[in-house]
């Protein structure tokens, strides 16, 4: 009988160890995620470019951006890989224009030539604004900067950091 009671308090004492480990793990994966979950503002682009990148803690983001008379947005999900964040849009349910995030190298002549993207076959946007599609969009942190990773390869020459503070216009 001593002994059933001896195991049960071992396994015990193993499952309470074990609980805190993971409890320790997920605070750590915690403190991470909370570096990036802020709102982020542009720091490249020259004015009037304005974007604003909202990482939030529920695992999903929102981007909204504009410059002149164009307008552009996205929202998506998040995850995090090492030291990483990485961001994806969700499909659009309505019929808007598409464009590849931080592929802002297409020329007018280019547009005009090979047309522009919409989230649904054969739609009309009721809107000139844009849907920007983030497929594994990676992220690090420098510092109080967030630095995309460059993938556009057609795109060279053109950077996109986030601060945590919004630049003076």
């Amino acid at each position: 009988m001593k002994s059933k009671n001896i195991l049960h308090i071992i396994l015990l004492i193993i499952c309470v160890s074990s609980c805190n480990k993971f409890k320790q793990k997920e605070q750590l994966n915690e403190n991470k995620n909370s570096e990036f979950v802020k709102i982020w503002f542009d720091t490249i682009k020259e004015v009037p470019f304005t974007e604003k990148l909202e990482i939030k803690q529920n695992r999903t983001f929102k981007l909204i951006g504009g410059a002149c008379t164009a307008r552009w947005w996205s929202e998506g999900s998040w995850n995090l890989k090492n030291d990483t964040i990485i961001l994806n849009s969700f499909k659009p349910k309505r019929c808007v224009y598409l464009t590849e995030y931080a592929a802002m190298c297409r020329t007018i002549e280019e547009i005009r030539k090979n047309g522009r993207d919409v989230s649904i076959k054969d739609c009309t946007p009721d809107s000139d604004d844009n849907y920007e599609i983030f497929i594994n969009e990676k992220f690090y942190l420098r510092n109080d900067t967030l630095i995309h990773v460059k993938q556009n390869k057609k795109c060279e020459g053109i950077e996109v950091a986030y601060s945590i503070k919004e630049k003076i216009r």
